[in-house]
């Protein structure tokens, strides 16, 4: 049926993820007669069919160069045509292996080598009898297989080309497929295996067209609802279990279903800005509710919010949506962030929503944004309710013109409307002395670096790597070391917990950095720095305070205490 164009992926399924292995164990539990799990087919007629973009199975999968369904021809399609809402990963496999081949990259060998792919098709052994593998669970030994790899015969292996078996009808005559074998230039020794073995072999050939031929495996739910919006909630239902679909994932499939090109294009762009800088890990999420905002859609993130005429005006405006979004990335990039730092995605989006309203990227809306980033991100006003917190930062932005669009109120980034805008569940941008005081006590990691960057403006983080650097380094807070510097054990963990805080921390270069790791301090500055009074206030290095490791705790709460009073003018 998916050779005669009747059975298609629709375009709310995911592209094909199943392993070689995955599909091995699928025909080994096939052979043993255990369930397969039920499949769910959408029944799609007329019209309708057209409404929605469908995607052809694979049937040669190449690891590196065909991994992607190709989109089927409007013309292509028939009167009534089947999409599989559920088992499209057991289905691809299947026909893959009963139809198609599998090329996937040798171990160790080189991804841009196109030997690397050797192409494989399906082989089952037939002398490996009824006796399973403990380490992978298996009975039945399924291979994919190149043709040279298929001819290595031996006293464990003879292998049978699996598909050769569905061309059989369904009253085969066994004997004569195992006098084809017999019949083949084997060594003596195989020859006498194989008899040895008839029985046995003719059983698993008879097993093989039992299960592929006469058994209906295949047991489904049929679906004839034609509503795109009720089809993904019962998707949703059926996908509840096993490899969990997020709600991205859906939505991202309506404006496939709806854009034909979509697809690929937010594929392009999320491997564009998740390679900027030192990376990111946006996802499809991301982009979704970026198209919302941006376009002034609803920002709800459920499928109402993609109906059809909001997918049309996301397509019309994609190459301003893409360049908002780079130029927000690009922003990030320069402040410092990357994945392991920008600890909320939604975050971002604001930016690029002020660059999609023609906002002015001048030093002083730059310096604005940034102040807008680290005080969202501190304030971690994107949790629980972030649609919420969007459309509100959006109501903040803009104001409505006559003719009914919405406009940036100033087309200079001005954080102070921010810190006067009410968000959802009383949150605030607004940074309080107790916020300063918990921020004070931010152990090595996202947040940490966030106020460091904040406090190092001069730096170019988009041409150096910085690293947070312990001033006290880490490797002085052993037990040994404490002992030999003669600190009272009462101070060990107290000081070990001191140690990782932001007080004892700085931004240094990388290389910089890894010179210093392990030298005391006091030593470390004494050698290595020629303006000692400079780098002190550069660092806020408290001055006049000894640097003696065994004064760390009078240096930790005097720098403390400097950084406080710095973060109060900054933040507040």
């Amino acid at each position: 049926m998916i050779g005669r164009n009747e059975i298609y992926l629709p375009a709310i399924q995911r592209k094909f993820v199943w392993g070689y292995e995955q599909i091995e164990s699928l025909f080994d539990s096939i052979m043993r007669g255990y369930p397969i799990g039920t499949f769910l087919f959408w029944f799609v007629k007329g019209e309708n069919k057209n409404e929605y973009t469908f995607y052809k199975f694979l049937e040669k999968y190449h690891e590196r160069d065909n991994f992607l369904n190709n989109i089927a021809p409007k013309p292509e399609l028939k009167e009534e045509i089947i999409g599989v809402l559920d088992g499209q990963q057991r289905i691809s496999s299947m026909y893959i292996a009963l139809q198609g081949k599998y090329a996937y990259k040798r171990p160790y060998a080189r991804w841009e080598n196109d030997d690397s792919f050797p192409e494989r098709e399906f082989y089952l052994n037939l002398l490996r009898m009824e006796n399973t593998d403990e380490e992978q669970g298996r009975t039945y030994e399924f291979k994919f297989l190149t043709k040279g790899e298929a001819q290595n015969i031996d006293e464990k292996y003879l292998w049978f080309l699996v598909k050769r078996a569905i061309a059989w009808g369904n009253d085969p005559e066994i004997d004569e497929y195992y006098d084809d074998l017999m019949s083949q230039e084997f060594p003596s020794s195989i020859i006498n295996k194989i008899k040895f073995n008839r029985n046995e072999i003719k059983k698993i050939l008879r097993i093989l067209h039992q299960r592929l031929i006469l058994e209906r495996l295949i047991s489904y739910y049929k679906i004839s609802e034609q509503n795109l919006d009720n089809i993904l909630d019962i998707f949703v239902r059926v996908n509840s279990g096993g490899t969990i679909l997020s709600k991205s994932d859906l939505l991202f499939s309506t404006i496939v279903a709806n854009w034909e090109g979509g697809r690929e294009e937010i594929e392009k762009l999320l491997e564009y800005i998740n390679n900027k800088g030192d990376g990111f890990g946006f996802n499809n999420d991301f982009i979704m509710r970026a198209c919302l905002v941006l376009t002034d859609c609803s920002v709800l993130f459920k499928v109402n919010s993609f109906k059809e005429e909001n997918i049309i005006k996301i397509k019309s405006h994609w190459g301003k949506i893409k360049s908002s979004i780079e130029k927000a990335i690009d922003l990030l990039v320069w402040f410092g962030f990357s994945e392991e730092t920008l600890t909320s995605q939604n975050v971002v989006i604001p930016i690029a929503y002020y660059f999609y309203k023609d906002g002015k990227k001048s030093k002083k809306a730059i310096e604005n944004i940034r102040k807008y980033l680290i005080h969202a991100l501190l304030k971690k006003v994107f949790g629980a309710q972030s649609d919420r917190v969007l459309s509100n930062i959006r109501e903040i932005l803009t104001k409505e013109d006559d003719k009914g669009h919405f406009v940036l109120k100033k087309h200079e980034f001005d954080f102070d409307i921010f810190v006067k805008g009410k968000l959802p569940g009383n949150r605030s941008l607004k940074i309080t002395d107790e916020d300063i005081k918990e921020i004070l006590e931010f152990k090595k990691g996202s947040y940490s670096f966030m106020v460091l960057s904040l406090l190092y403006p001069q730096f170019k983080f988009n041409q150096i790597k910085f690293h947070q650097d312990h001033i006290h380094p880490a490797s002085l807070f052993t037990d040994a070391k404490l002992r030999k510097h003669n600190i009272k054990i009462d101070k060990w963990k107290i000081w070990r917990e001191m140690k990782d805080m932001l007080p004892n921390l700085q931004l240094m270069e990388g290389s910089e950095n890894e010179s210093k790791n392990k030298t005391n301090f006091d030593d470390w500055l004494a050698n290595n720095i020629d303006d000692i009074q400079k780098f002190k206030k550069d660092n806020y290095i408290p001055q006049n305070v000894s640097l003696y490791f065994e004064d760390f705790e009078v240096f930790y709460n005097k720098r403390k205490d400097l950084l406080a009073n710095k973060l109060s003018k900054l933040l507040q």
